[in-house]
């Protein structure tokens, strides 16, 4: 049996390993940066990204959920920061901060999306209700005061997008047979 005749492992699995394997390297690398740029990266989003579009693309709706990101993205508060101020200019924390809610914001309806069109509306009705229970704070939460304040809101919305991948990856392979 050669590679291609193996079966490949369910999207559950691909998506636990992908989160692991991110997670190991950023606790590698995170540790040798400057403690000023440390302090603007308190969340790695690339795991719920990329596991977004694994499953996206499995789903047959990976061309319309990149297009949506492309899209959104263009408006993130540290996109903006750069075109007002020049891509060189300092960014300041509440601004970086603002920025992964921004992405939170936007992967939450490709989320539900996604989990409808693995297995319809009951699906994405229990996708919704894990992403409602720990929505991304505003943008202004983090310029409003102490920017590391609203930092665990945004935590537990990281938590709750990779809980819904979780169920939709699950159920991909439930409807796959995997």
């Amino acid at each position: 049996m050669d590679e291609t005749d193996r079966p490949r492992p369910g999207y559950r699995r691909r998506l636990e390993r992908l989160i692991a394997e991110h997670r190991r390297r950023r606790d590698a690398w995170l540790p040798q940066l400057p403690a000023d740029l440390r302090a603007l990266l308190p969340l790695d989003a690339t795991p719920l990204t990329e596991g977004l579009a694994l499953l996206a693309d499995a789903a047959g709706i990976g061309e319309e959920v990149a297009a949506a990101q492309h899209e959104q993205a263009q408006a993130n508060a540290a996109v903006l920061h750069g075109r007002v101020f020049g891509r060189g200019a300092a960014l300041p924390r509440e601004t970086a901060f603002a920025a992964f809610a921004d992405g939170a914001r936007v992967r939450e309806p490709l989320i539900a999306r996604l989990a409808e069109a693995v297995d319809g509306g009951e699906l994405r009705r229990e996708a919704e209700a894990l992403l409602a229970a720990a929505p991304p704070p505003p943008a202004s939460a983090f310029a409003a005061g102490d920017p590391d304040a609203p930092l665990p809101a945004l935590e537990a919305a990281f938590d709750g997008q990779e809980r819904a991948l979780l169920l939709v990856a699950d159920r991909l392979d439930a409807v796959l047979g995997r």
